[in-house]
């Protein structure tokens, strides 16, 4: 096999979904099996669609997978520039082969727009005098490939194996748009040729553009690289595939991404709590199977096995459980010390860990709670309390028994040395009835240091917050139902 270099090609209109952040998985893994070169691209040429910030998604995503680029905008290489709004200028002369060779030809179409074109980016030889006085003129103009009348087109597909192509079922595509940028049939099949691609590797929906490739190859007298497209990722009910245009209740993006222009957020597998290497683990195997049970591998375990022969041909229903599945398995393997270490930086992130609370206590918090859960957020969402003194939301009116209540400040001030034991012995033998007949003083108590009637035993959870904390909490809560 040649020098295996291999290249994840996005377009920067947007956040990545699922389906691209699965060709960038399997073009990475792919090339580390064979000690080759993972590149990123930006095919931005579609300024129409660009989105501000979305190149820099595209990084964050893949640095967040820990999917490593050996080449890309951020990392020096030698078949750069990596960005295609920047490489306007190596296009031109192969537009110009292809012009001169019959194997392209202008078009000018009937537009009500206006010349939206600047003719100084060719710097084309017009040999056609017609067409010169056209151009001179201001008429909207775009380049559009020629089909040559081959009896059959033979490509292949490295999963699909021989196809033939009709040439009468091929179109005409536009290689140069109105404004003199390059579309993405163009590009990227000069791109693939300048910076040695030896795979490509990307998704079925770009199938039908796969002759024109083909074509290009042909008139330049290019190496074709091997190409491989892979299989559509379904929705959970497996009708049509998994789009970045239509929002679904579980996350598509492996990011947290918000639009600009409607101001509306959406969230990502890494803001639901998921970790990376579980995320990759799920997405590796919508589409690619290895063969026997084992289901759970690392990043480093999935380089060594990987092989794009084990690759399926049919598409892959997304399973949301199973991905929660994955999520929990790894969520399992992770110590106390691991989660509290992950637990501390989601708090400092959240600008909440303000209480201080020694080691061993959210030790003990973990420990009590990990077999529960899943998912990081799932601890600190049932433990807030511990960390932030709660948001009371309902008015609770019991001034008729205000003096009760007030009580437990004496308690509280009285336990020098802090006993839980004679607390709780104190409290429930002030709890003798219920306030106007719905709150007991245990059930008050609760909703001032936790903000509910839910949550972990009362009696640990004042012994973890402490004295000065627990009296703080029931002053305010008093204050606030007067």
């Amino acid at each position: 096999m040649k020098k295996v270099r291999v290249r994840f090609a996005p377009s920067p209109t947007g956040p990545l979904h699922l389906g691209s952040i699965r060709t960038a998985l399997y073009n990475f893994l792919f090339a580390k099996k064979n000690k080759g070169k993972f590149i990123l691209r930006i095919e931005d040429t579609d300024r129409s669609r660009y989105k501000s910030g979305a190149e820099n998604y595209i990084i964050k995503s893949l640095k967040w997978c820990g999917l490593t680029v050996d080449e890309g905008p951020a990392i020096k290489g030698n078949y750069g520039p990596y960005r295609q709004s920047e490489r306007y200028e190596i296009y031109k002369k192969y537009i110009k082969y292809l012009l001169a060779n019959d194997f392209a030809y202008y078009a000018f179409e009937k537009k009500n727009n206006k010349r939206n074109y600047n003719r100084k980016k060719l710097y084309l030889n017009i040999s056609n005098e017609k067409t010169f006085k056209k151009i001179i003129n201001g008429i909207v103009f775009v380049i559009r490939f020629k089909i040559k009348k081959f009896f059959g087109l033979k490509i292949k597909d490295f999963l699909r194996g021989k196809i033939i192509i009709n040439f009468n079922s091929l179109d005409e595509k536009i290689i140069i748009k109105s404004d003199g940028t390059p579309t993405y049939h163009l590009a990227n099949v000069i791109d693939d040729h300048l910076m040695k691609i030896s795979h490509v590797i990307k998704g079925e929906e770009w199938l039908s553009s796969f002759p024109i490739n083909i074509c290009l190859y042909k008139y330049f007298y290019w190496i074709t690289p091997i190409f491989l497209h892979l299989p559509l990722i379904l929705n959970p009910l497996g009708q049509g595939k998994i789009s970045k245009r239509k929002i679904l209740k579980f996350p598509i993006f492996p990011l947290g991404w918000k639009d600009n222009k409607t101001s509306q957020k959406y969230k990502g597998y890494r803001e639901s709590g998921y970790f990376p290497e579980a995320f990759l683990n799920m997405l590796v195997f919508l589409g690619w199977n290895p063969g026997g049970t084992k289901e759970i591998f690392s990043l480093k375990n999935l380089i060594s096995i990987f092989k794009i022969e084990d690759i399926n041909i049919s598409s892959a229903k997304f399973n949301f459980k199973k991905a929660e599945w994955f999520n929990c398995k790894y969520f399992k393997k992770k110590t106390s010390k691991e989660i509290l270490f992950l637990l501390k930086k989601e708090l400092k992130k959240r600008n909440i860990f303000y209480i201080k609370i020694k080691n061993i206590f959210l030790l003990k918090i973990l420990n009590f709670l990990r077999k529960k859960c899943s998912f990081l957020n799932e601890i600190i969402n049932q433990t807030i309390y511990f960390f932030k003194s709660p948001d009371l939301n309902e008015k609770f009116f019991f001034q008729k028994n205000i003096k009760r209540f007030h009580s437990l400040i004496w308690i509280f001030l009285n336990e020098k040395k802090f006993n839980i034991l004679n607390i709780k012995t104190l409290i429930q033998k002030l709890d003798l009835y219920k306030i106007q007949k719905r709150y007991s003083i245990m059930q008050l108590l609760r909703i001032s240091l936790v903000g509910s009637l839910k949550g972990l035993d009362l009696f640990f959870i004042i012994s973890i917050i402490g004295k000065k904390e627990s009296l703080k909490r029931i002053i305010k809560f008093i204050n606030y139902c007067l």
